[in-house]
């Protein structure tokens, strides 16, 4: 197999692309429409090589089945499939551009702009990939395309898991883990079963890696690695531009726990959709310069279509086809054949509106009015600032702890040092030499710094819990409360 080989009597292999585990990717020329195209191939040789080959196949047959029932602009178009000299290959649309891998390595962190509008076009590709009932489980930066003028294409649905009406695994094995270590979610690395919220976690890693430059978790063994995603939690971004409720964002995505995470795909991208403000050009990627071809002249249409506000949904902006059901015409050797889309019992959409203060943001609610009891019960954080000056520390800790901001942490430090600092002073001050000299400047200083400490932290924190802790707490609980009732 090698360079002009002609499959199926019309597509010649050019030139190889890459080389992984499900086999070879050629570019190719359908020699019948005159048509550059991407060749996969699942070799004899590869497939000779497994103890299995039968599940490779399946996999294989589940990516050509998977990627022709989205029939969406962010998922290659799938043209054809067939067997050839006890191999399979399977004919794709060509994407000209750049991996998203490729493109951090090359640019470091991205705008905040570019990375809401690749990781929000990301999110619409899933919504299309959730509503269909399919879960990737192996979204990462080398399996996202990035074209000339900004057009996101989600690759390799080859691991993609199939789930029935119910929400429920269909196609996968007992036990399996799949996906990319670097980006794969708590509960497969336990071995549980995928859900869409799976793929929010990746999408989280793929979203925090183009912001910050850098992997979430770098270690320096598979085990390392897994211990990271397991318990510990991400460091800050290392930047300043970033909007504090796209960070916070980015923290919900990454969740231990898939409750926490978003309710699915479409409310990060309505979340995700105000920071896409217009980016320049980034390296060879130009929205602008490459921006006027007839299909984005199409799009824009359907963009002022899609309502006054000209912020269509996720699931309906994108030319998503209908659920594909049955059979895709061609059967792959073995019993099973081309797994089909299935049928896919959609849940009602909910209208959302706006909440909080300042920014609005698409695909939140507000809060529900707070009684006085709830407000009590999430200020008692505030009682160990009554400690005369040395419980500050603990209130600041405490809440530090349960939302992950370093602010508070540092608080937390300087309210347990000070008092430290000042009983230190009234400590080693020396005993009196007469009883006359029993105030020393020292003691004068350590008491004054105390009193100075207690009403402080109390006042610091009473701020706090009005102007950011309560309201925080709010949206938390909305949040829980919306993912409870669509999930």
């Amino acid at each position: 197999m090698g360079r002009h080989t002609v499959l199926a009597g019309r597509y010649e292999l050019l030139s190889p692309l890459g080389r992984g585990g499900m086999g070879q990717v050629w570019e190719g020329q359908d020699q019948r429409l005159g048509r550059r195209v991407a060749v996969k191939l699942l070799t004899r040789e590869v497939l000779a090589d497994r103890a299995e080959p039968n599940d490779l196949v399946r996999r294989f047959a589940r990516e050509a089945a998977v990627m022709a029932g989205l029939q969406h602009p962010g998922v290659p178009a799938v043209y054809d499939a067939g067997t050839y000299e006890g191999g399979l290959f399977l004919v794709l649309e060509l994407v000209d551009g750049c991996t998203l891998g490729d493109l951090i390595a090359e640019q470091g962190p991205l705008p905040v702009a570019w990375a809401a509008g690749i990781a929000a076009q990301m999110a619409a590709v899933l919504t299309s990939a959730h509503e269909r009932g399919f879960v990737h489980r192996d979204v990462k930066p080398q399996n996202v395309m990035l074209t000339r003028d900004g057009t996101v294409k989600v690759l390799d649905f080859g691991v993609a898991a199939v789930l029935d009406q119910a929400g429920m695994l269909r196609i996968t094995s007992t036990g399996e883990t799949i996906g990319t270590l670097a980006y794969m979610a708590p509960e497969q690395l336990h071995s549980r079963d995928a859900t869409p919220r799976t793929d929010l976690y990746a999408l989280g890693c793929v979203l925090y890696e183009m912001l910050a430059g850098a992997p979430m978790f770098e270690a320096t063994s598979p085990g390392a690695l897994i211990h990271k995603h397991l318990s510990q939690i991400p460091a800050p971004l290392p930047r300043d531009d970033v909007p504090p409720e796209l960070e916070r964002l980015v923290m919900q995505l990454l969740e231990k726990e898939p409750e926490q995470r978003p309710a699915d795909a479409e409310e990060t991208y309505d979340r995700l959709l105000p920071y896409v403000t217009g980016p320049g050009p980034l390296g060879d990627v130009d929205p602008v310069g490459n921006g006027q071809s007839g299909m984005h002249l199409y799009s824009r249409v359907l963009v002022r279509l899609s309502g006054p506000a000209g912020a269509p949904h996720a699931g309906n902006a994108h030319g998503a086809a209908p659920p594909v059901t049955g059979d895709a015409g061609f059967r792959w050797p073995g019993p099973d054949g081309v797994p089909s889309a299935p049928q896919y019992i959609r849940a009602e959409r909910i209208t959302r509106e706006p909440y909080g203060t300042g920014a609005r943001w698409h695909g939140t609610e507000p809060p529900a009015p707070r009684g006085a009891g709830w407000t009590f019960t999430h200020s008692l954080w505030i009682v160990p600032t009554l400690l005369f000056g040395v419980g500050a520390w603990l209130s600041f800790a405490y809440i530090a702890a349960r939302h992950r901001r370093s602010s508070w942490l540092v608080a937390a430090l300087v309210y347990l040092v000070l008092p430290i600092i000042a009983f230190a002073l009234i400590g080693t001050a020396g005993e009196p030499r007469t009883p006359f000299e029993n105030d020393p400047l020292q003691t004068t200083i350590g008491m004054v710094l105390i009193l100075l400490v207690w009403p402080a932290g109390f006042i610091h924190a009473l701020w706090v819990n009005v102007a950011v802790r309560l309201p925080l707490r709010a949206r938390m609980d909305e949040d829980l409360r919306r993912s409870h009732r669509d999930g």
